[in-house]
């Protein structure tokens, strides 16, 4: 079904590319060497209508499946984004007709070709970085995430959600990659954190705690010589500030906290709250939006505390819970550090703070 699809499609856009090249009074053979100026009119009027053609019954095959991506979706991440690429190439086809038809014959093939060829291998430089950009934050993931079974996926979820946020806010594609990436790394400094303190059944000391608040430091020190991470630092550095300024490491607070730092604050402190910790149950999604909105203006961005909300109850979020394990219930207390930096429904002074000493 889908060579037959795919075949068809193709017949249905060159027909209504040609029958639009022909409307607009395109011309053929040696008379476009008379007036190329009208032929590339008429060939680029050609071109939107096959890009045009083509996104129309992908829209109609994504509505009629229902399982993948919506038409609106498709629109906007794919048929937008390589509309303009498209159109160079098919001006590039152009290019490539009246030089051969100018009596190059073959050789306009290597005039042409060549420059997309290197153009090409250029790409697949520039992918196979990207590919190592992503097995080297999935190495660092990793290394944080054998410290403590309740907390495995929580980096990939926190990149998840502020990639939600970020489309939502529509930032442009670099700027969603860095959020992501940001996301994604952002408790990349517990490496430096003694598992003792992190696993700690009970209320951590003074010196355990500043163990704990140095973390965000260590993270930009690992992450500080890798250039294609640059972005991200000082989101590393402040995702644990709060609004009211009463956060750390730096005590920031309101727009002074870098945007990225106060979007992953948010996703952060929302995931943990879904999540089950060895010491207490998952909350439910809308029970932490409630947490989200009362801590407004004190712990989280207000704006973007709304934008989060709106984004959640309009995509869903599939909580960590559901693949966790239970509560352990021989653990009387014990502490999480997230826990501590959450806000008047899950911090220091709620049940996840533990007994008092």
């Amino acid at each position: 079904m889908r060579r037959v699809f795919n075949g068809a499609q193709a017949v249905l856009c060159a027909t209504a590319a040609g029958f639009v090249y022909v409307t607009t009074g395109g011309v053929r053979g040696d008379a476009v060497l008379d007036a190329p100026g009208h032929a590339t009119v008429s060939g680029f009027a050609a071109i939107v209508a096959w890009l045009t053609v083509n996104a129309a019954l992908m829209c109609l095959v994504l509505w009629l499946d229902g399982s993948g991506p919506t038409p609106l979706a498709f629109l906007r991440k794919v048929a937008g984004a390589s509309a303009l690429p498209m159109t160079g190439y098919g001006l590039l086809g152009i290019l490539l007709a009246v030089v051969w038809i100018g009596g190059l014959g073959p050789i306009s093939v290597l005039l042409v070709l060549v420059p997309l060829v290197v153009a090409r291998w250029a790409l697949s430089l520039y992918e196979a970085e990207r590919n190592a950009q992503a097995a080297t934050m999935r190495a660092f993931i990793q290394v944080i995430e054998t410290k403590d079974l309740y907390t495995r996926g929580h980096s990939e979820r926190v990149s998840e959600g502020v990639g939600m946020l970020g489309r939502h806010l529509q930032l442009n594609e670099d700027r969603q990659l860095a959020l992501e990436h940001a996301g994604l790394l952002h408790d990349v400094g517990k490496v430096g954190v003694p598992t003792r303190i992190i696993q700690k059944p009970g209320r951590l000391d003074d010196s355990e705690m500043d163990a704990i608040r140095l973390h965000p430091a260590r993270g930009v020190e690992l992450i500080g010589n890798i250039p294609f991470l640059e972005e991200v630092k000082s989101a590393v550095l402040h995702h644990h500030e709060k609004y009211d300024g009463s956060g750390y490491p730096a005590g920031l607070s309101g727009t002074n906290i870098p945007y990225f730092a106060r979007i992953i604050g948010i996703v952060d402190a929302f995931d943990c709250l879904t999540s089950t910790r060895s010491y207490r149950p998952a909350r439910s999604v809308e029970e932490t939006l409630q947490i989200l909105l009362q801590d407004r203006y004190t712990h989280f961005d207000p704006q973007l505390v709304d934008s989060f909300v709106e984004v959640i109850r309009r995509d869903g979020w599939k909580a960590a819970a559901a693949d966790q394990p239970a509560p352990d219930e021989t653990v009387q207390a014990a502490i999480d550090h997230d826990d501590l930096s959450l806000g008047s429904g899950g911090g220091a002074s709620g049940s996840a703070a533990g007994p008092e000493a």
